[in-house]
């Protein structure tokens, strides 16, 4: 159930990105990035493992639909590895509250820097920095202004379809105020 949520949630995120997102006439030529959102809420409710494989899908699916213009395989290395650290945050207060807001700033400032230090090791001429360097931080100002939107309805999502076996039992060796006996 919960890879089929995820499966349908990286491709609705796809979907919007590439046909309506990028498609706008935005100010300074920076869309906010969907794609990256959907993926931090779900490796937030996901394994390791399971947030790699979700964000090198996602990328490799915005790396091949048009109007990809850079090398296949670059958004889908920065989104699997964005996707693995985000779900290594074990702590349950990142997925409340502030905490999936927080991860996705974090990711958003990240991964576009990560695309843009690739750029440059790669030598690609659109990689000036200064002008690069405020895209990276435009884009990641949009995207986290577009993180209600896309966060706040995934996330009680994913924590609906997410089952562990463990969460109603009792511990008895913690005490009411969060310290060990």
């Amino acid at each position: 159930m919960k890879a089929t949520v995820s499966a349908l949630l990286v491709l609705a995120a796809v979907l919007v990105q590439t046909v309506v997102i990028n498609r706008l006439p935005l100010p300074w030529g920076v869309a906010p990035d969907v794609v990256l959102l959907a993926v931090v809420a779900i490796a937030l409710w996901s394994t390791p493992a399971a947030g790699a494989v979700t964000g090198f899908a996602a990328g490799l699916a915005v790396d091949v639909l048009p109007p990809a213009d850079h090398e296949v395989g670059r958004t889908a290395l920065l989104l699997c590895l964005a996707g693995y650290l985000v779900a290594r945050i074990h702590d349950s207060s990142a997925r409340s509250g502030l905490g999936p807001y927080l991860a996705a700033a974090a990711t958003a400032l990240a991964v576009p820097a990560g695309f843009l230090l690739i750029a440059v090791v790669l030598g690609d001429p659109r990689a000036a920095l200064p002008d690069a360097l405020w895209q990276v931080l435009i884009g990641a100002a949009l995207t986290v202004l577009l993180s209600p939107l896309v966060l706040g309805p995934v996330t009680p999502l994913m924590r609906r379809v997410t089952f562990d076996p463990y969460a109603d039992l009792p511990t008895p060796w913690i005490s009411a105020k969060g310290r060990a006996r």
